[in-house]
C-alpha cells in the first residue's frame, strides 16, 4: 500500500504541479468565457458592457500574478514560469479593450489611462512575482509598445492612409529599436541578463536556460499578439500595411557587422521607397537617419579589424590581394571564411560617415514631406542653405570631406532644375560639352594621382 500511495503521489506531483494542464485549461476557459459574454453584451446593444469584460481580464491577470508569486517562493518554479507566461498574453489586451475605448468618448478616454497605469504596474509586480530584475530599457519598451497600443486607435480615425500608416510605423521602429537596446545591454554582460532581464536569486544552469527561453518566449509572445493588434487596425482604419516593409530593413541596417552592407541595404530600401511607395519616402528617410545615428553612436555587432589580415601584414594591406613568386595569390593577406563578431562601437571615421549619412537622410525627409510621387519636390531655399552650413562644418571642421559628394550632387540637381546652366540644344552644344567634360576628367584624375602619390611610393608600386 505503501508502494501504491508513494506511485500515486509521484504521479500526481507530476500532472498537478510540474505539467499542470489546468492553468492553460483555467485561462483559455477565462478567455472563451470574455469572448461570450462580449457577443451577448453587443447583440443586447451594451457597449459599456465591454469595460466589465476588460476589467475580468485584468483582475484574472492579477490573480495570475499572485499565483506566481505564491509558486515562486513555495519553490515551484516551472508552474510559477507558466503563470507569467499566461500573463504576458493576458498583458497584450486579448479582449481588444483598447481598440473599443475610441468609441466610449470620455469615459473611453479614462478607461485607456487606468489600462495604462495598470499595464505598468502589473509589469513591476510579475517582476516581483518571479524575482527578476528587469532593465529600465526593457520597461521602456514594454511601456512604448503598451502608449501606442493605447492610444494609436484613438487617432487613426481622423487620419488618411498615408499620414495613419506614418504614425504607426515610426511606433514600430521605435519599439523594436528599444528592444534592441535590451539586446545590446545583455549581451554586454550576457551572464547576467537576457534581453534587459536577469534573476534576482542565484540560479543553477538548467534554471538560466529556463530563464533564457521563458523571456524570450515574453518577448516573442508580446511582438506577435501587437502585430495583431496592427493588423486589426488595418481593417478598422486607413493603415497601408506594405508602407510598413521599410521598417524591417532599416532596423536591420544598424546590426550589420559590414558598414558597406549597411550603406547598401539603407540606399536600396530607399530606391525601392522611392519608386514602388512614395507616399513613405519622408518617413523611410527619417528612419534611415535614427538607422545610422544609432549605428554611429551605439554599441554594435562588429567585425574586429585585427582578424581581418595577420600581424604581420595587417597595416599595408591593399584593397586587392598581393602578387608575389609563389603564386597568383598571397594567402598571408586573405581574409578567414569566419570571423567572430566583437560588440563595440565603430570607429571615428566610421561613426562621421553615418551621422553624415543621417544628415542627408534628414534633410531629404524634410524636402520630400508630402511628396507622394510624380515630379521631384522643388528646392527649398532655407533648407538647402541650412545644408550648405552643416556640410561646411563637416568638410571643414570635422574633416569629413565625403559629405561634399552627396552635396556637390544635390547642387548639380539644383542647378540643372532652376535652368542657372542652359543644357545643350544642338549638336555642336552636345560636342563642346563632352570636351568641357572629358578634360575635367582628365585633370581630375592627375589631381588624384598627384595627391596620392606619397601613397603609391609607400607601398613600392
Amino acid at each position: 500500500m505503501k508502494d501504491d500511495d508513494a506511485y500515486w503521489r509521484r504521479l500526481l506531483h507530476r500532472w498537478l504541479i510540474e505539467y499542470n494542464p489546468l492553468y492553460l485549461l483555467s485561462a483559455t476557459l477565462v478567455l472563451g468565457g470574455m469572448i461570450l459574454t462580449s457577443r451577448g453584451l453587443a447583440r443586447e446593444g451594451s457597449l459599456y458592457g465591454e469595460l466589465g469584460v476588460a476589467a475580468i481580464a485584468e483582475l484574472y491577470a492579477l490573480t495570475l500574478i499572485g499565483g506566481a508569486a505564491l509558486l515562486t517562493r513555495i519553490g515551484h518554479r516551472r508552474p510559477a514560469v507558466m503563470l507569467a507566461l499566461l500573463t504576458v498574453l493576458y498583458q497584450c489586451d486579448l479582449t481588444l479593450h483598447t481598440e473599443t475605448c475610441t468609441y466610449l468618448g470620455a469615459v473611453g478616454a479614462s478607461a485607456t489611462i487606468g489600462w495604462l497605469a495598470l499595464f505598468v504596474l502589473k509589469l513591476y509586480a510579475l517582476a516581483w512575482a518571479m524575482k527578476l530584475r528587469v532593465s529600465r530599457v526593457a520597461y521602456a519598451t514594454a511601456g512604448l509598445a503598451a502608449l501606442g497600443l493605447a492610444v494609436l486607435p484613438h487617432y487613426l480615425h481622423g487620419l488618411e492612409p498615408r499620414s495613419a500608416t506614418a504614425l504607426v510605423a515610426a511606433w514600430l521602429f521605435g519599439v523594436v529599436a528599444l528592444h534592441g537596446a535590451t539586446a545590446r545591454a545583455s549581451s554586454a554582460n550576457a551572464e547576467a541578463a537576457v534581453d534587459g532581464v536577469s534573476s534576482a536569486v542565484p540560479l543553477d544552469a538548467w534554471g538560466s536556460t529556463v530563464l533564457r527561453r521563458a523571456v524570450r518566449a515574453s518577448w516573442l509572445l508580446g511582438a506577435v499578439l501587437f502585430v495583431g493588434h496592427v493588423l486589426f487596425w488595418s481593417t478598422q482604419s486607413s493603415i497601408v500595411l506594405a508602407m510598413l516593409l521599410p521598417v524591417a530593413p532599416l532596423l536591420v541596417a544598424r546590426r550589420m557587422r559590414s558598414e558597406r552592407q549597411a550603406w547598401q541595404l539603407v540606399v536600396a530600401t530607399l530606391l525601392f521607397v522611392a519608386v514602388a511607395m512614395p507616399g513613405a519616402f519622408a518617413v523611410s528617410a527619417f528612419m534611415a537617419a535614427a538607422s545610422l545615428v544609432m549605428r554611429a553612436l551605439l554599441p554594435g555587432p562588429r567585425s574586429p579589424a585585427s582578424a581581418l589580415a595577420p600581424a604581420s601584414r595587417r597595416d599595408d594591406a591593399g584593397p586587392y590581394r598581393v602578387l608575389d613568386s609563389r603564386g597568383p595569390a598571397s594567402p598571408a593577406v586573405v581574409a578567414p571564411a569566419f570571423v567572430p563578431a566583437v560588440f563595440a562601437r565603430v570607429e571615428r571615421a566610421e561613426c562621421m560617415r553615418l551621422l553624415t549619412g543621417a544628415l542627408f537622410a534628414v534633410y531629404v525627409g524634410v524636402w520630400t514631406l508630402g511628396w507622394t510621387g510624380g515630379a521631384w519636390p522643388a528646392h527649398v531655399l532655407a533648407l538647402d542653405l541650412a545644408l550648405a552650413g552643416a556640410v561646411a562644418l563637416l568638410a571643414w571642421r570635422a574633416r569629413v570631406r565625403v559629405a561634399l559628394v552627396p552635396f556637390a550632387a544635390g547642387a548639380l540637381h539644383l542647378v540643372v532644375k532652376a535652368h542657372l546652366v542652359p543644357a545643350p540644344e544642338s549638336q555642336l552644344g552636345w560636342g563642346a560639352t563632352a570636351v568641357g567634360v572629358g578634360f575635367a576628367l582628365l585633370l581630375a584624375s592627375l589631381a588624384a594621382s598627384y595627391r596620392l602619390r606619397r601613397t603609391d611610393s609607400d607601398a613600392g608600386s
